[in-house]
């Protein structure tokens, strides 16, 4: 059960004698339960999974799933605890330990279950080699090479960083069935093999590195602009990307180029999280944002790490990205931008990244550099790729106004309405037809920023 179903599901069953007639689930409980299944989920399964073994991480799962419900049924009665997190923590021990009393080890779990409250274990108990962090450690354990790399990221992203099927499908441009059998794969290969939680040698993190940096991005990116629902950006998602970006960057045996380049780009893009819906509710355009209003202390930060990133001669995609953040962050407009450098940085990122997002955000920063006719020129080229989304068609139609062709602006326009999947984007499209509709279309966007 998906964390916004639990909490539906359970919101009409729970009654509350403080809550006057009707029975509901008082709303300051709902919300705290809401707000630790958005925010603790990934860290009580993390530090259950890693006692478990990641043979049982759905065990896991189920187990914190059903301390959410419990609290769900007991809070409004009882009280909601002192140490809320701690509270879920114990039930799901004991719900884990009710799971396995068939299983002869789950005789034995008893010891390594206890303690399980976030806290209590300062420094002890945690897995060798220094990687204190149980949600960390334990995208290092499932990123293991008894899966495929395709098989590690979905995995990872489900188990450790929460995302729905749903989710991970539009991350990947998969679709949702394809996610789900890898996912089935996924838990039967470890089974299979009786994977413990616990980090690799250290001569074999460095190689699970690079697919716990794409799964941090992914989350990070999903959290950044949703793929569907009401809201457009989920701050949690990306301040823990944030968090589990810069311990990989400080680890020993995980720093270095490649995670000060991850460390950089999460930072100087979470700097415009404020300023990414306006006012109005409506998703707001890169061009459009108030400058003023980005967080100037995680663009030093950021800078910090991409100053970092410079040592020795390696390259990669999360430098090539993180630059691109920093001629955004620094530049004082979008017309003061260095769109050349971007444009000149997309040519090296398609080359490692084919995907279609990818060549789109080339179209638009050659559209900037060198002009609407290229850049229209460069979107029609990967349109074909972005028929399931609303971006392609969105930027299509700013060139088209730029040229004026307007009545073709208005189709593309109505396209990308027609497929955007959450209500800021939509506001915005709707705007955008309506002021192109009055005369007064003079965004030049292409997608939110």
């Amino acid at each position: 059960m998906e964390r916004h179903q639990l909490d539906r599901a359970q919101a009409g069953r729970c009654h509350d004698s403080r809550a006057g007639k009707g029975g509901r689930l008082s709303a300051p409980v709902h919300d705290l339960v809401a707000s630790l299944a958005r925010d603790s989920t990934h860290r009580l399964v993390a530090a259950l999974a890693r006692r478990l073994g990641a043979g049982r991480i759905a065990i896991a799962e189920d187990a914190v799933q059903h301390a959410l419900l419990q609290a769900l049924s007991s809070w409004p009665f009882k009280g909601a605890p002192a140490k809320p997190e701690a509270w879920l923590a114990v039930v799901a021990k004991n719900r884990a330990l009710d799971l396995l009393r068939h299983e002869q080890r789950g005789l034995l779990l008893a010891e390594e279950l206890m303690p399980l409250a976030p806290g209590d274990e300062e420094g002890a108990g945690r897995f060798d080699r220094e990687l204190n962090d149980d949600e960390l450690a334990l995208l290092f354990a499932v990123c293991h090479p008894a899966l495929s790399p395709d098989l590690r990221v979905t995995f990872a992203l489900k188990t450790v960083c929460g995302l729905t099927v749903a989710q991970i499908a539009s991350g990947l441009l998969a679709e949702p069935t394809t996610i789900a059998q890898r996912l089935v794969r996924a838990r039967r290969q470890l089974e299979a093999a009786d994977v413990p939680i616990e980090p690799p040698p250290p001569d074999a993190l460095l190689h699970r590195a690079e697919s716990v940096r794409t799964a941090l991005y992914l989350m990070f990116n999903e959290g950044y602009s949703a793929s569907s629902g009401e809201v457009l950006v989920q701050p949690e998602l990306c301040i823990e990307a944030v968090r589990l970006a810069r311990a990989l960057a400080a680890h020993p045996m995980t720093r270095g180029p490649a995670s000060d380049a991850l460390a950089a780009l999460l930072a100087l893009t979470a700097a415009r999280l404020a300023t990414r819906v306006d006012p109005e509710g409506a998703a707001q355009l890169l061009e459009d944002q108030p400058r003023e209003r980005w967080d100037a202390g995680l663009i030093v930060l950021g800078l910090d790490h991409l100053q970092r990133s410079a040592a020795g001669e390696e390259l990669t995609i999360w430098h090539l990205r993180a630059e691109i953040a920093s001629l955004h962050a620094v530049a004082r407009s979008t017309a003061e931008t260095d769109w050349p450098r971007i444009a000149a940085i997309y040519d090296q990122i398609v080359a490692i990244d084919d995907s279609p997002m990818a060549a789109l955000a080339r179209a638009v920063a050659i559209g900037h550099a060198r002009g609407a006719i290229a850049g229209l020129d460069a979107v029609n080229a990967c349109l074909p790729l972005l028929v399931a989304g609303p971006y392609g068609h969105a930027a299509a139609a700013a060139f088209l106004i730029d040229l004026q062709r307007e009545t073709e602006a208005r189709t593309h326009l109505e396209r990308a309405l027609a497929l955007v999947r959450t209500t800021p984007e939509r506001r915005l499209m709707e705007r955008r037809l309506s002021a192109l509709s009055t005369g007064r279309q003079s965004t030049r966007a292409r997608r939110p920023g």
